[in-house]
Order: C-alpha cells, then structure tokens, then sequence
C-alpha cells in the first residue's frame, strides 16, 4: 500500500469514525472492496425513503424548470439526449444552479464528441481522454451528484443502506485523488485502474 493509498484510507476512517484494521485493508483492491469493509463496520438506520428516487426527482425538476428538454426525463435518459451541444456549457452551469449541487466538470469531448478517445503524440496513442459525462445517463448523474455532494446529502451518522457507503466512498476519492467521478466505478481497481498507489 502506497502513501496515497494509506492517506485514502485515513480519509475513510476519519470520515465514518471507524479503524480499519492493516490485515483488512491489504485485502481491498476495487472501490466496491473498499465500501464493503466499511459497509461490514457501521450500523445502518434504515428507512423508507430512497436517496436515488429522491435525487432523480430534484434533477427531473430541474431540467423542467428550465425548459432544457421537451423528452420524458427518466433514469434511462441519456443526458446528451437531453441538452444541446450549441448551449451545453451554459445548461450545464444553470442546471447546477437550479439543483443547489455539484454536478460532475464537463470535459472536452462534451464539447466536441469528434475528438478522438486517445491524445496522438507523433501520431501515437498516448494519453486516453476522460470518458464524456453527457454519454452518461440520468441513472449515472444521479449516481455522480450524490458522490460529490454526499456531505450534503447523506447523514453519514443515519446510514441507510450499503449504497450510501458506495457512494461516498467514490467521492471521497474523487475528492482526494483528484478522479473525476465520471471515471470511478465500484469495479475499478484503486491501483490499476484509478492510479493510487
């Protein structure tokens, strides 16, 4: 485990008030083994509501309030389906606005989808660009705007359920690694695939 990796883990347990122990934490290799090991250290409050539902229709609201669509706004949605590319920069910044949350920074293949995936250095493929967030749909924005607003939107002393522990997990590292968290899945491997040493 690098420093990186233990200031990440640090991060957590202060976070969530809890120990990891070294045995437990040379066993986590993806983010979803990272909020399994805290999910198995809390006590959860359950409870009828459900953040996703809850967050979806603040977004749905949102795009309505601002006349960005005339579609049917559901979680399958793809975003790109629900904002135009000519206006892209400016819907964006008002629908955070509206929202009163972080939402996830654009990148330059939102602005122009006929660059390529990869950065060419005398024509060779070198650095892969960051995935597109308007590729992504209602399903994943929600997902992305309660990681980075997590601190707003989850009582981290009222844990529900093991989502909310995922969820701010991501935005822990996307906080502290600088990932965007468009680019951090629960699959994805904190070494290999994230970069944390």
């Amino acid at each position: 485990m690098g420093l990186d990796s233990v200031e990440l883990l640090m991060s957590v347990e202060n976070k969530f008030g809890i120990r990891i122990e070294d045995s437990e934490a040379e066993k986590i290799a993806t983010v979803q083994d990272f909020a399994d090991c805290v999910y198995s250290k809390i006590s959860l409050n359950p409870t009828d509501k459900c953040l996703t539902q809850i967050v979806f229709y603040r977004i749905r609201k949102a795009f309505q309030n601002l006349n960005l669509t005339e579609l049917e706004i559901k979680p399958t949605s793809k975003i790109s389906d629900l904002l135009t590319q000519s206006e892209l920069k400016i819907n964006w910044n008002r629908l955070e606005a509206e929202l009163g949350l972080k939402l996830p920074e654009l990148v330059a293949i939102d602005f122009n989808p006929n660059l390529n995936s990869h950065v060419k250095i005398f024509g060779i493929k070198t650095i892969k660009r960051n995935t597109p967030v308007t590729k992504g749909t209602v399903k994943n924005l929600i997902d992305w705007t309660i990681s980075l607003n997590f601190e707003q939107i989850i009582d981290i002393q009222k844990i529900k359920n093991k989502y909310e522990v995922e969820r701010i997990i991501s935005g822990i590292i996307s906080e502290n690694m600088g990932i965007p968290i468009s680019e951090i899945e629960l699959k994805h491997t904190i070494t290999n695939d994230l970069g944390i040493d």
